[in-house]
């Protein structure tokens, strides 16, 4: 039975932790098994079930690892609150019209100089299942938020 209550405080924790932070690290897999990571604009925040959007070209190399390997790594950071966050997840490419239309925001135009006409405009959608996170002021330790042993209590 899931626990809704639980669930909705771990993800709202989540929020909290990565408000105010613009970009985060998205780590895929390679053929050859190497990691291999990239910059990526955060645009929204993560949604009420644990997603966490991102805008990209469906011809990319990051969706070519993906759609072989979907497990991925984000990680932020907010150096001068002294707060890192580490999140795993379940990555899949999304060219939903409706989706994009929800999702866009004007300021993304600087990498889509097309806005919602960009070719091969598409999102990550990103199902969070765990987070390890670094909060100084709160902690002198990590902290882990398991988001998929919550939904399944």
């Amino acid at each position: 039975m899931t626990n809704s209550k639980d669930l909705n405080q771990q993800i709202d924790q989540l929020r909290t932790l990565i408000r105010d932070i613009e970009y985060a690290m998205l780590t895929t897999v390679d053929d050859d098994g190497s990691l291999h990571s990239r910059p990526m604009s955060i645009f929204s925040d993560i949604d009420a079930d644990g997603t966490l959007w991102f805008f990209t070209s469906a011809d990319s190399h990051k969706v070519f690892e993906i759609e072989r390997r979907q497990q991925v790594n984000i990680s932020l950071s907010s150096p001068d609150k002294q707060r890192y966050i580490s999140m795993l997840g379940i990555a899949e490419l999304v060219r939903d019209r409706n989706e994009l239309q929800e999702k866009w925001q004007p300021k993304l135009q600087t990498w889509f100089p097309q806005g919602l006409d960009e070719p091969n405009l598409a999102l990550l959608k990103v199902n969070i299942s765990k987070a390890d996170y670094w909060d100084s002021p709160s902690s002198s330790r990590s902290q882990i938020i398991n988001l998929l042993e919550v939904a399944h209590r």
